[in-house]
């Protein structure tokens, strides 16, 4: 402990608060943090995520303070300030990916729920405009189609 008149330093209560694990009441009075994911803030690595019941900004998106500890089991996490509970994890998907879970997956190039239907024919909705220059890769003009 340092000579600062008995108190902690902030590092000191970091470890003193890293060390502490969670009782029940703690984790039930926790808010919770879904889609959640470890990034680092300022030097520092935060929580962010999808908080639900959280006592000072209700729900929504927030970036924790910084996180002193994660569960092994990543059930929970402890912050300088508060514990709480962990959800399900943030997974990076892609938007194809995302409209293949909606969707469901494209068999072949022409079918899928986003394909065009069978009597589907492409057509020029500008007949009348003229088509820009076109040239090869030296310069040279091409016909037009």
């Amino acid at each position: 402990m340092t000579q600062n008149k008995g108190r902690l330093s902030a590092e000191e209560w970091d470890l003193f608060v890293a060390r502490i694990e969670p009782t029940d009441i703690d984790l039930m009075a926790a808010p919770v943090l879904d889609d959640w994911r470890v990034m680092h803030r300022r030097g520092v690595p935060c929580a962010f995520g999808r908080v639900t019941d959280h006592p000072q900004h209700g729900t929504g998106h927030l970036t924790t303070s910084e996180v002193l500890r994660i569960a092994d089991d990543e059930s929970w996490l402890r912050t300088r300030n508060r514990f709480y509970r962990l959800g399900r994890r943030y997974v990076h998907r892609t938007t194809q990916e995302i409209a293949e879970q909606v969707m469901g997956e494209r068999t072949s190039e022409r079918s899928g729920p986003w394909a065009p239907h069978p009597g589907f024919q492409a057509r020029d909705h500008f007949p009348d405009l003229p088509l820009p220059p076109m040239e090869d890769d030296q310069g040279n003009s091409l016909p037009q189609p």
